[in-house]
């Protein structure tokens, strides 16, 4: 199931039933879940892989499950998939000549691929447990392979798969091991505790050569001999570390990637220049000789895992936070300029007009989007640290966007201009509500305040500081006189918005409320949270009117403008839609690869919009009661 899942989120082809009925496609002609519409942004490109390599042409071969997918990423075009082998792959490398790829799988075989002819050349097993790797010898007769755990490195004689010699290390564990110049050394990193993480071996006689460098840890693919064999470079938890590997001397220490760990190294086309990849999502390209910085750029949100350079030596193949990208080593820009958020999609909401969508993410922009056709409208940047609740005013002609440094910044619509930044909120804002006439905008915080704020100062009217936890949710009644705001205190609170009165309290959830709405009038609420129950509430009583299961964690919950149905969504990925008078499920949608993190529901109450953790939203269209 998890190959078929990663072919998919890979293939980006048009599937067709065996009815020969289409099935529904996005803007980019990619399949879409059943019972949605459109898709905001795309999942080309995403999701877990295990290696990948860039071809003597300049395509590119990215290793997910048991097979391998060929892209010309200049075009953004998948040109074919094939499955290799029967276990998941966990490394390829290119031949020298480029007409095969050796590739090394999970069941501790390795396979020699002929890319021309789609067959295996050659396989062998290794006999390693927690097969990371297996590289070509410089003359591509030999492999050096390596295991993790016990920590053995062994070489074989490709043609007949004979083993040549085995070595077991003294480290914790081996991450990966490299051929050394002219074939006959290996170079290998690895986890050690405090003691050395690099090593040395004598691939001729299997001896300990050298051990040195004490880190604390060390990671994959952050190990890369220079083209000239007198140097290798390795990334550890601190650095990025380069030494001559006749005698084992430090030449440069790179440092200062803002406290990360280098997860991934690479050496450029040009000699004098190199890549680290850090854990903060950032590439940096370095001059060697000066120690000095010459670009920095961030095609990820988290760990760069994979660096690899392009044969002309003008692109960068990159994989971090479950994204491939590919940029440009002059600028940093992407080769492939998809409309779609580079991190989690974690709020959305509706322009009056109902046919467009403004979404907040993590990479700290906003997008707008015509959710009929697809199309990305603009991008509004400077949500610093991302934005976690956005909110649209009645007007439309403004957009509120709670970020993660505390603050609320408003944007006009559609040009995305800074209006105001709002500040007194300590922690993540994490929601955001227009009253009606837009005379008040409401937000909450980890700091556990609801805050009320007049359009016209940047000081707050109200400050609501009875929950005891930060307060994860808000949402603002049709007339716009009262508030509801939930909590990680497990209750749902009633406020008078006019005279910043709390008026109810409602207890009755297991774990933190995590959405909260109105349903249809002043009288009713809605609420869920992590115990995935939706409770609705009678605000007069403060008891449960009607329960309703969703099952997993519940991280947003949506009512249509009519108060018939509610929609919830969660950590489950699923999103459910639920009869408020009956009480009976009435549809269940399937399809994001990542939580369901927010949802929006346009004014007609016909289509529903969802974003997720996997960078992108979907619309789906609502059964109507």
């Amino acid at each position: 199931m998890r190959t078929l899942c990663l072919n998919l989120l890979f293939s980006g082809l048009i599937v067709l039933l065996a009815s020969h009925v289409t099935v529904a496609q996005d803007r980019l002609g990619d399949p879409l879940p059943e019972g949605a519409v459109q898709r905001l942004g795309t999942l080309r490109l995403r999701g877990g892989i295990s290696d990948l390599c860039y071809l003597l042409d300049g395509r590119s071969v990215i290793a997910a499950g048991n097979s391998i997918n060929i892209w010309d990423l200049s075009k953004g075009e998948l040109q074919a998939t094939h499955k290799v082998c029967s276990a998941s792959i966990t490394g390829i490398e290119r031949r020298s000549d480029g007409k095969a790829l050796l590739v090394a799988d999970s069941a501790s075989k390795v396979h020699e691929w002929d890319l021309a002819n789609h067959e295996v050349l050659h396989t062998f097993v290794t006999d390693q447990s927690g097969l990371r790797s297996a590289h070509y010898s410089p003359d591509s007769t030999r492999v050096l392979t390596t295991g993790a755990s016990p920590p053995t490195i062994k070489e074989f004689e490709l043609a007949t798969g004979r083993e040549l010699v085995s070595i077991t290390g003294n480290m914790h564990s081996f991450r990966e091991a490299i051929y050394g110049p002219e074939g006959k050394t290996a170079l290998v990193n690895g986890a050690a505790g405090s003691g050395p993480i690099l090593a040395h071996y004598d691939l001729t006689t299997g001896e300990l050569i050298h051990e040195w460098h004490k880190d604390y840890y060390a990671h994959t693919r952050s190990i890369v001999l220079s083209a000239d064999g007198e140097r290798v470079l390795a990334g550890t938890r601190h650095s990025a570390t380069e030494w001559q590997v006749a005698d084992h001397k430090l030449l440069q220490k790179f440092s200062g990637h803002q406290g990360h760990a280098v997860t991934a190294v690479a050496y450029c086309k040009d000699p004098d220049q190199l890549l680290t990849g850090s854990r903060d999502g950032s590439i940096r390209r370095w001059n060697r000789l000066e120690n000095k910085v010459l670009l920095r750029w961030c095609p990820h949100n988290g760990h760069v895992t994979h660096i690899q350079v392009s044969p002309d030596g003008e692109r960068v193949l990159s994989y971090g936070s479950g994204m491939v990208a590919e940029t440009s080593l002059a600028d940093g820009h992407f080769t492939v300029a998809w409309e779609r958020h580079n991190g989690p999609a974690e709020a959305v909401a509706l322009l009056p007009d109902g046919s467009t969508a403004v979404s907040g993410s993590a990479d700290a922009t906003l997008r707008t989007w015509d959710i009929t056709t697809g199309e990305g409208l603009s991008t509004i940047e400077g949500a610093t640290l991302g934005a976690y609740a956005v909110a649209v005013s009645p007007d439309g002609t403004r957009v509120a966007a709670g970020c993660k440094d505390g603050i609320i910044r408003e944007f006009s619509l559609p040009a995305g201009d800074l209006i105001r930044q709002l500040e007194g909120h300590r922690g993540y804002v994490r929601s955001v509500a227009y009253t009606p006439k837009g005379w008040h905008l409401v937000s909450s915080a980890g700091d556990g305040s609801v805050r009320v704020w007049g359009m016209d100062t940047d000081e707050p009217v109200h400050v609501l500081k009875e929950h005891r936890g930060g307060v994860l949710s808000v949402a603002v009644s049709a007339d716009g006189n009262f508030v509801l705001s939930g909590g990680r205190d497990a209750t749902v609170r009633f406020w008078d918005l006019r005279t910043g009165e709390l008026l109810q309290t409602c207890t009755g959830h297991r774990g933190w409320v995590e959405a909260v709405c109105f349903a249809g009038d002043n009288g009713h609420a809605l609420s869920s949270g992590r115990d995935g129950k939706i409770y609705k509430w009678n605000l007069k009583t403060g008891e449960i009117a009607a329960e309703m299961v969703h099952g997993g964690w519940v991280r947003a919950l949506v009512c249509t403008p009519d108060g018939k149905t509610v929609c919830a969504g969660g950590e489950d990925r699923i999103i459910t839609c639920w009869d408020l008078a009956s009480g009976a499920k009435t549809a269940t949608f399937t399809g994001h690869q990542g939580h369901v993190l927010s949802l929006a529901v346009t004014p007609d109450g016909s289509r529903l919009i969802s974003a997720s953790q996997d960078t992108t939203l979907l619309v789906w269209e609502l059964p109507q009661l």
